[in-house]
């Protein structure tokens, strides 16, 4: 539907979705570090957050980072332009919700380099958008988002995801009274309902940028079709 809808008013999707090199790298039969437990997981008991899906199994928790040949959107938009402080305020994160070991972090990022690194300027190079912005849908924002170039969308995606996914330096064993009311203040409620609407706009809007340059994305999931990625498997302890 979107793809007829954007043919109209003068731009087309790249012809192939494949964003791999043909000379990529064959796996060894030896499992990298981020692929030492995927025969272990089931999808079908995982939760899914905003960058992973995962479940608690006895006295570990088992986590996956996508699936494969389909990249979590959030991974997507912090590798738009392969800046270093965007992959450093995702492995942070990811560190801070999977636990996760360095290097484990360091086998998926050399992994999926061929099919993630600078992934908008590459999107960016196989599409041609009018010279002008065309109204479409009515719909301003869904108007505008396809129009904007890989380092805009970028800047937009990973300011305001990072915000929402900021974490505490500090780790309280329990919490005074007196800190639980002001913790729990409108001010700063608000701030925090803010950045969480923010992050779940921003990532919409991410949705229809891809799509727009042919990439399907499945909604619901959030998460994005790109043939070769490979998807990060890990298990932890909370004592870790």
């Amino acid at each position: 539907m979107l793809d007829r809808l954007f043919r109209k008013f003068g731009y087309a999707p790249m012809s192939s979705m494949n964003l791999m090199p043909a000379d990529a790298a064959l796996p060894s039969d030896r499992p990298a570090p981020h692929r030492s437990s995927a025969e272990q997981f089931d999808f079908d008991r995982a939760t899914r957050d905003s960058v992973s899906f995962w479940y608690s199994n006895e006295d570990e928790f088992r986590h996956a980072v996508g699936r494969d040949d389909w990249a979590p959107l959030a991974v997507v938009g912090l590798s738009l332009m392969g800046s270093r402080r965007c992959l450093q305020w995702l492995d942070e994160g990811l560190r801070a919700s999977l636990w996760v070991t360095h290097d484990v972090l360091e086998s998926w990022h050399t992994s999926n380099h061929s099919v993630l690194h600078r992934i908008g300027e590459r999107l960016d190079d196989r599409i041609s958008f009018p010279a002008y912005l065309i109204p479409a849908t009515g719909n301003e924002e869904q108007d505008v988002v396809p129009f904007i170039n890989a380092p805009e969308m970028a800047e937009v995606f990973s300011m305001t995801w990072h915000r929402a996914q900021l974490a505490s330096p500090f780790v309280f064993l329990s919490s005074s009274d007196p800190y639980v009311t002001l913790n729990n203040h409108h001010v700063l409620r608000s701030v925090h309902q803010t950045n969480e609407h923010a992050r779940e706009r921003v990532l919409s809007w991410l949705t229809i940028w891809l799509e727009a340059r042919g990439l399907t994305v499945d909604r619901k999931q959030q998460l994005v079709h790109l043939p070769g990625y490979q998807a990060l498997f890990y298990q932890s302890s909370p004592a870790y």
